[in-house]
């Protein structure tokens, strides 16, 4: 994986939780509440991100998000819902969904065995993401993202995850223990890595720019040192382009300027060291480029909506 992509995904800070493993029989539906609802029934603080999972070990059903088309999600599929947008699981015609507040509560739609016909063998969770508020790889995602776990083309590091987890889901009630959150770990890291691949060169944003072999240079060199003094010029020169030609292909694969991404992704990383370190705040600006203090400070609050010093007891 290029170092742009390894920097986002670690950024991201993950565990999380499998909360269930059922067998549904049709007509059934479930509803899953928006993050802000999730976060105060699993007790997380509002600095986390809560994003929803929803593998298919067998069976289908379709996931409603409002406003957007319904999705089917079928055998050996896997949903994540990054946007934090309630929605609804559901397969055939059920007048009143069970919310997934009664289901953790130990209240359940029509279960069934493995053997019944049209059941649907269902394993959710939430990934638990602690990521800085600019990073750019969870901007990229879509409100529902879908990958196979299994079958021609499936990626054979998420498939051996997705068996793992239902397994480890089988000698435990609730998956939260330290086996279950290092398995989840890896199944959202292996599945953004297919979800990234199955776009091919065709994906927007920032996905397509890493798969652009010149933008995707520049990137590296951009995450290999964020302080440098960047400029259009001198990273069109490394890349071999003209400077023009070079940004109007950065704003292109990207949707915003070079300048533009490089003091969000040094934001990011001041987010970061202002959360987790007690270096001062000029150091901080020194080390994400910066030589004035105030023009660091004007650059974050621009970005994140408050100033370095307020952020960092905010989030302390």
């Amino acid at each position: 994986m290029e170092k742009p992509f390894e920097d986002a995904l670690a950024d991201l800070r993950i565990s999380g939780y499998a909360l269930l493993h059922e067998y549904y029989v049709p007509p059934w539906a479930v509803d899953v509440p928006d993050e802000a609802k999730l976060k105060a029934l699993l007790k997380l603080d509002r600095s986390k991100r809560v994003v929803p999972f929803h593998l298919v070990r067998k069976g289908r059903f379709s996931l409603q998000m409002n406003p957007g088309a319904p999705v089917e999600v079928n055998t050996h599929d896997l949903a994540i819902c990054p946007s934090g947008l309630a929605h609804r699981m559901a397969f055939g015609n059920v007048k009143q969904a069970t919310t997934l507040e009664q289901i953790l509560a130990g209240s359940k739609p029509p279960s069934a065995s493995s053997h019944t016909p049209d059941t649907t063998e269902l394993l959710c969770g939430v990934f638990i993401l602690q990521a800085a508020p600019l990073n750019p790889l969870l901007s990229a995602l879509p409100p529902i993202l879908t990958v196979a776990t299994s079958g021609a083309g499936a990626d054979p590091m998420l498939a051996c995850a997705a068996d793992m987890l239902a397994l480890e889901m089988t000698r435990s009630s609730r998956g939260t223990g330290f086996t279950a959150s290092r398995l989840l770990e890896i199944f959202c890291a292996e599945a953004i890595q297919a979800f990234r691949h199955q776009g091919g060169p065709h994906q927007p944003g920032w996905f397509r720019g890493l798969n652009d072999p010149k933008i995707g240079q520049a990137l590296g060199l951009i995450h290999a040192d964020a302080g440098a003094p960047w400029s259009v010029a001198k990273l069109a020169d490394v890349v071999a382009l003209s400077p023009s030609r070079f940004a109007a292909r950065f704003k292109e694969s990207m949707g915003e300027a070079v300048l533009t991404y490089i003091t969000r992704w040094r934001m990011n990383l001041a987010c970061r060291m202002l959360t987790e370190t007690d270096i001062s705040i000029a150091e901080i600006a020194h080390q994400v480029g910066y030589e004035a203090t105030s023009s660091f400070a004007r650059a974050f609050k621009a970005e994140v909506g408050q100033t370095p010093g307020t952020w960092r007891t905010a989030q302390r």
